[in-house]
Formats: C-alpha cells, sequence, structure tokens
C-alpha cells in the first residue's frame, strides 16, 4: 500500500523539482521551506502507514494556515523524515518528530502579481489570486489619475483626456507589492524551520 504511495509522490516530486529549479533563478511569491514538527498519532491511526498517518497530521496543522516568519501554507510537498515514535506516560497517542516540506505563499517587497478585483470602496480595492483573498490596495497606492466614480461605485484611471478605464469587479489587475503583513489567528506556533 505505500508503494503507490511512494511512487505518486516520487512523480509529483519530480515535476515540482523541475518547476523548482526553472524558479530558482528568480525570486517568486512562492518558497519551498523545510521544517521540523513534532505529531500526535491517535490510536485511531496506528493501523495507517506512517508517512500516510504524518500527512494526514500536518495537512490538518498546517494546510491554509499562516506560520509564523514564514509565510501562508499552500501545500505540503513531502515528508522527509518520520522520527522514532515515542510513547508518553498517561497518553495513549504515539509522537514523533517530522521533517517535512512545505509550499509556502511570500510575494517579496516590490514583486508585480496579477489578481482578480473583487470589491471596490472609497478607500481602496480589494484583489484575489484565488487561493488567498486578502490583498488590499489603498486608494494612496492606486496609479496616478485615479478616480474615484461614485455614479459606478468603482475607481476609474483617467489613461487620457478621452480615455477611462474602469476597475470594474472581476477584471484581473496588475499591482506591485507594498507590504507582507501575514497576520492571522489561525498561527502555528511550534514547527521550527530547518
Amino acid at each position: 500500500e505505500t508503494a503507490p504511495l511512494r511512487a505518486r509522490q516520487s512523480r509529483v516530486s519530480q515535476t515540482f523539482l523541475v518547476e523548482q529549479s526553472r524558479l530558482a533563478a528568480q525570486q517568486s511569491m512562492f518558497e519551498l521551506v523545510v521544517l521540523e514538527d513534532s505529531a500526535h498519532l491517535a490510536p485511531a491511526e496506528f493501523g495507517k502507514p506512517r508517512v500516510a498517518a504524518a500527512t494526514d497530521v500536518i495537512l490538518e496543522k498546517y494546510a491554509n494556515k499562516v506560520v509564523p516568519d514564514v509565510g501562508l501554507c499552500i501545500a505540503l510537498f513531502d515528508i522527509l523524515e518520520v522520527g522514532e515514535s515515542q510513547l508518553h506516560q498517561g497518553s495513549a497517542h504515539q509522537h514523533a518528530r517530522i521533517r517535512f516540506r512545505l509550499v509556502i505563499f511570500r510575494p517579496f517587497h516590490g514583486e508585480i502579481l496579477v489578481g482578480t478585483i473583487l470589491s471596490c470602496d472609497q478607500a481602496g480595492v480589494r484583489l484575489s489570486l484565488g487561493f488567498f483573498d486578502e490583498i488590499y490596495v489603498p486608494k494612496e497606492l492606486l496609479i496616478e489619475d485615479t478616480s474615484w466614480s461614485s455614479e459606478e461605485e468603482l475607481w476609474v484611471w483617467n489613461a487620457t483626456d478621452t480615455d477611462q478605464l474602469f476597475f470594474d469587479l472581476d477584471n484581473t489587475a496588475r499591482f506591485r507589492v507594498a507590504q507582507v503583513p501575514l497576520h492571522s489567528h489561525t498561527q502555528i506556533p511550534s514547527a521550527r524551520r530547518k
């Protein structure tokens, strides 16, 4: 049962490593990060292969959560090592150290991204990357010659004296990253970066 899992992980890993090496020379909003954490495997998990049980624990703990000083976890890339399991007095859980790699979203200052306009208000524009909807561009950072249209309730870029381009909802827009304040009520406190 573990052989097909390893084969599937291997194919995914090889595909991702090719993509990773292509992007290695340039900065990217995604980063592959090695972390180590302890996993508490419940007795119900004892029948599963160790890697599968560790994967479930890591996904439950990290998926779509902010890892402090690292970024937003997008996906588990792979499990590098599952340490020896230990039993602690008074607990039926197995405790094991796990080394793993996560795909992290953390754009760099000045990076240009493409998002979809979700909403506009007089204070600015809210954008989405599809997997992340918490991007806000305040009016002070909008392109020059942009004004608020009360009639349309949208921002308008006055490109020339005769041409106006509206920031219509669901349209794509390029934007430059000015800050990366990744705050969340679902932060992960115990992981250590390796």
